[in-house]
């Protein structure tokens, strides 16, 4: 129907409707009304021929400026678009779609703070537009920035509810490592549509993400048996699952008999590849693997981060680091340069200031590498981290001094670009350098904390030695280094006293433990909280006598305390950190623990053996 056919009495309604619709009566409610719809059909021109008269007639009213803000955006002229909402926000600043209008034009300019800023602020004005929220997920994106965005949409998806959203969120969320939020967000867009072929994607994805393998498994071949439309993205999920299952003939099979019509897909397919080689012992076949996914999917940061750790567990830094120096994304190479950690730049700060990244023990493991920068007179580096870290490292033996991130963005105006240093970029010192140049322990617990917290553990234990324990790491990275604890205790004297050194939630483990060894102490402190206050749980560490752990928090802290009686249980293959080298019993990278590895991966009857026979001596 043509937009100016209108009755009159039509017009009389929106003569009389037009101060509440758009604050104006008359013709030029009139005239609005029949602008809107002008947008609506893609009839731009026309749109602004009605209400360029009102610009001048009436220019304190924003809808004139809106519609033609609206026109310039269809036509992505982001300059012009951001003139005439700016126009419409000198009267209307809190309105929704002035400040969505905003948002876009500086998202058309190129002006990506600006098109945040403005798309939160339109968010919390009400803004439920699914479209700006993508928009705005691809941008945060860009910056690495997907969890702190997921933050942002979360309150929105009651009022959205769109499943295609909610499932983009849980895939960013995985790409970027965020495997707890991500199964999260996966499971919101099973509950929105259940039985639509992308909430059962969805649904299969999060329990991947959760680390329920077996039940990923099941619901990925069911949804390939039906014929899915997104085969390969089912098929992802089932090559995941089988790999953490340890299947690797089924992986080896699966991911070699489909030709993935996706480039990111088979590089993903062949970086499963290489782990189930690298997992039987199968170590150029495994290297190949990794050079073809990386071929294939050139810009998965991750992928190259995972063949720089192959080669530095082999001892192959020169061939790792170019790759491991990948793991960045291009927006945080914009502030912090990978040529500040060059050896001339290295040589010439006198001051550095290094980035933390990654997680808590791998900032522990890269900062010895600390040890290995540039004789430079008077030097000084800071380490910029998380305020519980900061605690962490006060008195430390690398002489570095720490501040907080907030309080670097605060006052760090006046450090040149050259000074910022990614930490893990500090690998491209290890070529050429002795593993004892990097090796000893630099935490420095509070000596009375230590002494405070060995008496009260020591009034509990009697004449009995003071066993720690952690058994696990939480979420999907942590799925195949993590032993049960009712198998774990089993390793330990009659009569044992335990502290747990675990996070997260315990009780169920804890009781199972019990039952399977009734003679068994296991104290859990309330007055430590790791993920609150490390430098107490460094000084916990520091109080017991021998400690058994698998690799996570628990390990590193030990190894920068230097503390002289710490067992770690080691995983075969892929999931063997690169810090622990492929074969030794001697912690390569600290110098001091005691490594005991799987015999065979997934099966940890070696490495139990071995600690009961270390303990026993």
């Amino acid at each position: 129907m043509n937009v100016h056919a209108l009755t009159r009495k039509e017009k009389r309604a929106l003569s009389a409707r037009g101060a509440k619709l758009y604050g104006i009566g008359g013709d030029s409610a009139v005239s609005l009304f029949q602008a809107y719809q002008c947008l609506k059909v893609g009839n731009l021109a026309e749109a602004c021929q009605l209400v360029l008269p009102l610009t001048k007639s009436v220019p304190e009213n924003p809808h004139a400026w809106i519609v033609l803000g609206l026109a310039a955006l269809n036509r992505r002229e982001g300059q012009t678009a951001k003139a005439f909402f700016s126009k419409a926000a000198e009267s209307a600043p809190k309105s929704v779609d002035v400040i969505t209008g905003l948002a876009k034009a500086h998202f058309f300019c190129a002006e990506p703070d600006e098109a945040v800023a403005k798309m939160e602020e339109a968010f919390a004005a009400g803004n439920t537009e699914v479209e700006l929220m993508v928009l705005y997920l691809s941008v945060m994106e860009l910056f690495d920035r997907v969890p702190a965005a997921a933050k942002v949409l979360e309150p929105l998806m009651d009022k959205v509810k769109s499943v295609e959203l909610s499932r983009t969120v849980g895939v960013k969320l995985a790409e970027c490592e965020s495997y707890k939020e991500a199964g999260l967000w996966l499971d919101r867009a099973h509950r929105i549509a259940p039985e639509s072929e992308l909430g059962r994607l969805a649904a299969a994805s999060a329990c991947f993400q959760r680390g329920e393998m077996a039940e990923a498994e099941a619901r990925a071949r069911e949804l390939l048996a039906e014929g899915v439309n997104d085969r390969e993205d089912a098929l992802m999920t089932l090559i995941g699952a089988l790999r953490f299952q340890s299947k690797h003939d089924e992986v080896l099979a699966l991911a070699e008999g489909h030709v993935f019509s996706d480039p990111v897909m088979h590089g993903r397919a062949r970086a499963f590849v290489a782990n189930a080689y690298h997992d039987l012992g199968l170590r150029a076949e495994a290297r190949q693997a990794y050079l073809e996914a990386m071929q294939s999917a050139s810009e998965e940061r991750s992928i190259a981060r995972a063949y720089g750790a192959f080669c530095f567990g082999h001892g192959e830094y020169d061939e790792g680091v170019p790759h491991y120096l990948k793991r960045l994304p291009e927006s945080y190479r914009r502030t912090v340069p990978v040529e500040n950690a060059s050896a001339e730049n290295l040589e010439r700060e006198k001051r550095l200031y290094v980035m933390s990244e990654q997680g808590v023990g791998d900032q522990l493991a890269l900062l010895t590498l600390v040890r290995l920068l540039p004789e430079l007179k008077g030097r000084e580096i800071v380490f910029v981290a998380d305020r519980r870290e900061s605690v962490l490292l006060l008195g430390n033996a690398l002489g570095i001094s720490v501040v907080t991130k907030g309080d670097f963005k605060l006052h760090g105006m006046g450090v040149s670009r050259q000074q910022i240093v990614a930490l893990g970029d500090l690998v491209r010192l290890l070529p050429g350098q002795p593993a004892d140049a990097r090796q000893g322990g630099y935490l420095a617990p509070r000596a009375d904390a230590v002494s405070e917290l060995r008496a009260r553990y020591r009034s509990l234990a009697g004449d009995r030695p003071i066993f720690g324990m952690a058994w696990a790491a939480r979420g999907l990275i942590g799925t195949l280094r993590s032993v049960d604890l009712a198998e774990m205790v089993g390793i330990l004297p009659p009569n044992a006293f335990v502290v747990s050194l675990q996070y997260g939630d315990t009780d169920a483990e804890i009781a199972a433990a019990r039952a399977a060894r009734p003679d068994v102490e296991i104290h859990c402190d309330p007055l430590v909280d790791q993920m609150a206050d490390l430098a107490a749980f460094a000084a916990q560490c520091a109080a017991v006598d021998r400690i058994v752990t698998i690799d996570n928090t628990t390990a590193h802290v030990c190894g920068a305390l230097g503390h002289p009686e710490t067992h770690m249980l080691v995983p075969e293959g892929a999931e063997c950190m690169w810090y622990w080298g492929a074969e030794v019993r001697q912690d390569p990278w600290y110098g001091v623990l005691k490594l005991h590895r799987q015999a065979k991966v997934g099966d940890w009857s070696a490495s139990f053996a071995s600690v009961r026979e270390a303990l026993a001596g």
